[in-house]
């Protein structure tokens, strides 16, 4: 057995965090958070700490666990809604609708995420794995591609606020890649976790910090925020081809999806893309196109063979900042493919359903590959492609990830350029000239290797 550390990421700052943890003597839970918390500013338009997400934990020795922390509504009273309002993201070839304001933030769930899996999961202080963020936002790290392109995409969004909007200006124009993002206010906020006991500084301290910036969307009160509770679950388990595969179960939809197109493929040796194309029918819930997957994901593997893998997302930001914190609130009431009924229609507290799917893979020599995907509704695709490709095409990690996808958003079939043209049933097609973060972004550990996608600029050790 293999007992090096593995670490997958979307930001090489993020995996760097979380390996340095496990040099220090920490373990796969404790890289993780260090590695969420770093994600905060090296991924900042696609997570921070007023997001949600899941963990999928497993123990060595121990069935795996899912620690859901994602955003969750109270009943809502759609009279009493403020400050909600649509921007437009312009992609060049077309454009998407998003809703932000204070009317658009649910409750938040990764800061008390993270705070209760340290709790029962970790073993370094908790002090500890917040300093390597602390530094990281006073002193800056290097604008991916990948951020660079979303700054310019959901420039409506930053600039709907002038001090969120200062983060991203250098000399007048947006930062580009290579350019440092500084969040200064953000490494203050994080350097109180060093100092104060965690979870009484987060229920006293920030939450009426957040409450106090976003009551006047008249949605969220403070008892919402100081009552959110993380919910530790047994995970969605399937059956497929002698691997025993565990996902992120009900509330959320992405682990159901999955395992629907798992069962239609099972009866299959090979999976050719026309069988993917019929899998992908089957599982088909989302009709709104959807351009932008404003989600990270993170995945680790420690010499003990305990694994972590963590998705979070922010949506694109509410557009604003909570004062002297450098946090923009997540914007998941404003997520049009999250609210499928309409917008403020939530009759009752409960988390809100999304497709992020930390995933295990174990075989029956209990070799484990631990995965996930940035995405929003290409997650489903993403990570249904990469089973079947580790599996049925016994490909290698790096093969089964840089491998062409496809995916169907309603009627229209998206495909990534491949030497191979396949017909395919789908009239509408959508032939794209090369690969895209579009189709999601799989970050994935193995017993032998670590690898992250190239689509959103991945980094691994």
């Amino acid at each position: 057995m293999n007992k090096e550390f593995k670490v997958s990421g979307g930001h090489k700052n993020t995996v760097e965090s979380a390996y340095n943890i496990l040099k220090l003597g920490g373990n796969a839970f404790d890289a993780a958070i260090a590695g969420v918390f770093s994600s905060m500013s090296a991924e900042y338009l696609y997570t921070g700490a007023a997001s949600g997400g899941a963990m999928l934990v497993k123990k060595d020795g121990f069935s795996p666990l899912v620690v859901d922390f994602f955003v969750e509504t109270p009943a809502i009273d759609p009279k009493k809604v403020a400050d909600f309002k649509t921007i437009q993201a312009d992609f060049g070839d077309t454009k998407q609708e998003f809703n932000i304001g204070m009317g658009s933030v649910g409750i938040p769930g990764t800061l008390p995420g993270l705070i209760d899996i340290h709790k029962n999961y970790g073993s370094l202080p908790f002090a500890v794995l917040v300093e390597q963020a602390v530094d990281l936002a006073k002193n800056g790290c290097l604008i991916s591609k990948n951020q660079e392109y979303l700054s310019s995409v959901l420039y409506p969004v930053i600039s709907n606020s002038e001090t969120l909007k200062s983060l991203f200006i250098k000399n007048g124009v947006l930062k580009k890649s290579g350019d440092l993002f500084i969040n200064k206010d953000f490494s203050s906020f994080l350097e109180q976790f060093i100092y104060e006991d965690p979870e009484e500084f987060y229920k006293h301290e920030v939450c009426p910090l957040l409450y106090n910036t976003i009551k006047g969307g008249g949605i969220v009160s403070l008892k919402n925020l100081q009552e959110y509770t993380p919910e530790t679950r047994a995970p969605l388990t399937t059956q497929y081809h002698n691997h025993t595969i565990f996902m992120n179960p009900h509330p959320s939809t992405g682990g159901a999806l999955v395992a629907e197109g798992l069962k239609e493929l099972n009866k299959l040796t090979a999976v050719s893309k026309q069988d993917l194309e019929r899998a992908l029918y089957k599982m088909r819930i989302i009709k709104e196109k959807d351009m932008v997957g404003s989600t990270t994901h993170l995945s680790v593997m420690d010499k003990k063979n305990n694994v972590a893998s963590v998705t979070t997302t922010n949506g694109v930001g509410a557009g604003f900042l909570i004062p002297g914190t450098g946090i923009m609130p997540n914007n998941m009431l404003g997520e049009k493919h999250l609210n499928i009924h309409g917008f403020h229609k939530w009759e009752s507290k409960q988390r809100i359903p999304s497709n992020i799917c930390p995933t295990l893979m174990m075989d029956n020599n209990d070799k484990l590959t631990v995965l996930g995907s940035a995405g929003s509704s290409r997650i489903i695709s993403a990570l249904t492609s990469v089973i079947t490709n580790l599996i049925n095409g016994k490909m290698t990690l790096e093969a089964a990830i840089s491998s062409p996808r496809i995916h169907l958003e309603g009627e229209i079939l998206h495909c990534e350029p491949t030497i191979s043209p396949t017909k395919y049933q789908t009239k509408d097609l959508v032939l794209w000239e090369e690969k895209s973060m579009y189709f999601g972004g799989v970050n994935a550990c193995s017993f032998s290797e670590s690898i992250a996608d190239e689509r959103r600029d991945g980094f691994s050790i």
